[in-house]
């Protein structure tokens, strides 16, 4: 499940347009990974009620430009290397990473002129629970004490341990072996409910995510003659 996160944030106390303007300016889509392993309950009309676990993989990249010697770099220390190449910067990367049990209905949707496909329109929510949160640094143009990955504790932010996100998105289905398994291809937009934090300023993630999978059908009982 390859996956864009971004952030819209918010502050708790009274902060300047100019500070706003400028991080949002600083702030970017952050790609990741996550998975999950659904179970689906079929329903009338080829319609399913899934359950399941996922691992959400939600956050954003802040980009920090144009450190010069001796600057501090947030979360690491002093800049002591002079021997930079073109323009250096940091990618920030919030990292907000859950596992969720999801409870989604997919809707099935008629399409006659695709015989081995299928439709289907998803919608649900999903209960997440907090499994790590950090900043993964990565320098560019440069390095600190001889390296260019930083792993930050950003405990400051006081991250949220739960929440609740909406889902939905669209899924195509195609069968690979005439009976059982399928292939799809689902574009999912996921909104949580709640900011991701409780710090003075607070990141409420959204995120878009390519779900590619295996569906397999299991055969249906034969009555008893």
């Amino acid at each position: 499940m390859p996956t864009a996160g971004n952030a819209i944030t918010s502050y708790k106390n009274n902060i300047s347009d100019n500070y706003k303007d400028s991080l949002n300016k600083l702030d970017r889509w952050r790609p990741s990974i996550g998975a999950s392993l659904l179970f689906g309950f079929e329903m009338r009309n080829k319609d399913f009620f899934q359950i399941g676990l996922q691992y959400h993989n939600f956050g954003f990249t802040r980009k920090r430009e144009n450190y010069r010697f001796l600057d501090t770099l947030p979360g690491i220390g002093i800049m002591f290397d002079k021997s930079q190449t073109g323009g250096n910067y940091i990618n920030f990367n919030y990292r907000y990473q859950y596992l969720s049990i999801p409870f989604l209905y997919s809707k099935h949707l008629k399409a006659k002129q695709f015989k081995s496909s299928s439709f289907h329109w998803t919608i649900g929510g999903s209960l997440s629970g907090l499994i790590n949160h950090d900043i993964r640094a990565v320098l560019h143009g440069f390095s600190a004490y001889g390296k260019k990955v930083f792993i930050i504790d950003n405990e400051v932010d006081n991250p949220s341990f739960f929440n609740i996100n909406f889902q939905t998105g669209f899924r195509l289905e195609n069968l690979l072996d005439n009976k059982r398994t399928y292939i799809f291809v689902q574009p999912t937009l996921y909104i949580p409910a709640f900011s991701a934090n409780y710090s003075k300023e607070r990141h409420h993630l959204y995120s878009l995510a390519l779900e590619v999978g295996i569906v397999i059908k299991p055969e249906k009982a034969k009555a008893a003659l």
